[in-house]
């Protein structure tokens, strides 16, 4: 008997105890999951705040003067979520402040907040350097030159060969865009739009930087430059002769705003005129030189290779300035704001 009993004892004890391990791991696989779901509408939140900056970006860029709050809004329908947008314009920079939020409707459970600053302007001294770089400028060897001054956001190597001042400046990157909605149009009535199809059949570029010269020959904002469009990376080789103008490679930016074009020049020749990229600037000086007479800008980094010559031409860079192409809207920083792991119960 009292062996039955403990049999019975022990059996019910084992009972117990599987049942507090079989509870324990389903609360556990609970609690995983909850948690799992809590952290796909986290990214689900931040996602749509994302996707509000953008829409934010967007709107500014058709019309700046948009602000308050929940100016911006609109939903993510493949994973239920929903942003609002407020727009601070107290300065002349825009602040957006974008919440991100699961689900679309109904009670929220979860919210993502973002905050970018939107700026549309040209900095001061945009048209006055020889080279301007929203990265790096390396500089090889001790064959180049460079006449006038420079600007760059990163680094500097080797820059023993420029006359004129070499300044540091952070906040010039990214580099600023400019309206080319606007230089579309004018290279398009000036015969200067080169796209793929244009570019590789070897259509020759102007060889003069004016499309219409100075009326004044001591005012160069009574002429016109011509301004050279291009849709592809621009790649020049070997004798590229004279060429003129102020040419604009950034590609398929105006339906693309991220599309970015590289600009590559080997060999020899002149240039007279500015070169504007969005990419990389890299020159590459032959035994006969290769000169630039007007200026550079990069977003990104300006190299020079062998017998480089850059030098800024004042002239030609008040004409450009006299185009009076307007700024472009863009982001120039971002940072969240909400703690992605303070979920909302």
């Amino acid at each position: 008997m009292n062996r039955k009993a403990s049999v019975l004892i022990l059996t019910i004890f084992s009972v117990v105890i599987l049942l507090i391990l079989g509870t324990a791991l389903i609360a556990r696989s609970i609690s995983e999951n909850n948690m799992a779901k809590r952290n796909l509408d986290s990214n689900h939140a931040f996602w749509a705040a994302e996707a509000g900056v953008s829409q934010a970006l967007k709107g500014l860029r058709a019309s700046y003067n948009q602000c308050g709050t929940d100016v911006f809004t609109g939903t993510l329908s493949s994973v239920d979520a929903g942003y609002s947008v407020d727009v601070d314009c107290s300065g002349q920079d825009r602040i957006i402040s974008s919440t991100g939020f699961v689900p679309a409707t109904g009670t929220i459970r979860t919210k993502r907040v973002a905050e970018a600053v939107i700026k549309k302007s040209i900095p001061l001294g945009f048209y006055d350097n020889a080279i301007y770089s929203a990265d790096d400028v390396d500089l090889n060897g001790d064959s180049y030159t460079i006449n006038g001054d420079v600007v760059y956001a990163d680094e500097i190597d080797n820059p023993d060969n420029i006359t004129g001042t070499v300044t540091q400046d952070p906040t010039i990157t990214p580099l600023a865009l400019l309206n080319f909605s606007q230089l579309l149009s004018v290279s398009q009535a000036q015969g200067n739009y080169y796209d793929e199809e244009r570019l590789d059949a070897g259509d020759p570029f102007p060889a003069s930087f004016w499309y219409e010269p100075p009326t004044d020959p001591l005012d160069p904002t009574t002429g016109v430059p011509n301004v050279v469009y291009i849709t592809e990376d621009l790649t020049l080789k070997g004798n590229v002769g004279t060429l003129g103008g102020f040419f604009v490679v950034v590609g398929d930016v105006i339906t693309n705003p991220d599309d970015i074009q590289d600009t590559t020049i080997n060999g020899n020749g002149q240039i007279e005129g500015a070169i504007y990229t969005r990419g990389t600037f890299r020159i590459n000086g032959g035994g006969g030189n290769l000169n630039v007479n007007g200026g550079v800008w990069a977003g990104q980094e300006v190299r020079l290779n062998g017998n480089a010559h850059i030098s800024y031409n004042d002239f030609y860079m008040s004409a450009i300035e006299a185009l009076g192409i307007d700024a472009s809207a863009q982001i120039t920083s971002w940072k969240e704001q909400l703690n992605p792991y303070q979920l909302t119960p």
